[in-house]
């Protein structure tokens, strides 16, 4: 199976990337140029220095790469619609089976961040005949960028509040997604929200928190994986902190 996966570099796709280890995988730098199978042209004598580039085919290409951003409107850069909106519209014409784009349940807002996962949903509906989009809730797993969840299993203080609200995803049922070969738009979330001092219970620290408070939306998940929030926590503690 010929598969391209992109944001190698960490998070999601680097994970995603060690589990098909014969992948190409397309990280920050790289250019879709690099991509295509280069032929050099010959007359059965003579070889020419020009060459043509035809793209293979790939059985399946997993767009995670993408800039996590809770700018407003005021102050959002032009960085945020090429990772999210351009290089999907890029990557859709690399000739391929299926494309499976990794978005988020953040889609239905209308903060930048939001804005371009939708319009990026919208140029795979349109231009992939076989695609799925994963509405994705907080995911966690090896590799993962700092955020307040790392902050949490490192002990150190926060700037949410107590009792905010998140649900949580593991990556690997992101993995079990797509390898059950689920198809069309679908939201993927655990069955039950956690709050952060249930967080902090979990992995038994003492540390103080802050004063923003965030709630995630309820959207009904499409995908059951038959785990809640703490349960994908403690299989995470389990794995990568013993």
């Amino acid at each position: 199976m010929r598969v391209l996966v992109t944001g190698t570099n960490s998070g999601l796709g680097k994970w995603i990337s060690t589990q098909f280890p014969d992948c190409d995988k397309f990280a920050r730098g790289s250019n879709i140029a690099d991509f295509p199978k280069k032929t050099i042209l010959s007359d059965g004598k003579h070889t020419y220095p020009a060459y043509t580039m035809e793209f293979e085919e790939y059985d399946l290409i997993i767009h995670c790469a993408a800039t996590i951003s809770h700018c407003g409107w005021d102050d959002v850069e032009a960085d945020l619609f090429d990772d999210n909106v351009f290089l999907t519209r890029e990557l859709t014409k690399i000739p391929h089976k299926k494309f499976v784009l990794i978005s988020t349940i953040d889609e239905a807002k209308d903060s930048p961040y939001g804005v371009t996962k939708r319009i990026s949903e919208i140029v795979v509906k349109e231009l992939c005949e076989n695609y799925l989009i994963l509405r994705t809730s907080a995911l966690i797993g090896k590799e993962m960028k700092k955020n307040t969840f790392q902050k949490i299993v490192a002990g150190e203080d926060i700037a949410l509040t107590p009792d905010t609200v998140m649900n949580y995803i593991l990556y690997e049922d992101v993995l079990n997604a797509i390898r059950d070969n689920h198809d069309g738009t679908k939201v993927l979330r655990s069955n039950e929200n956690i709050s952060m001092r249930e967080i902090v219970d979990i992995f038994g620290h003492s540390l103080s928190f802050g004063s923003i408070h965030y709630e995630v939306e309820y959207v009904e998940t499409d995908i059951d994986t038959k785990k809640n929030s703490k349960q994908n926590i403690e299989r995470y503690k389990d794995l990568y902190c013993a």
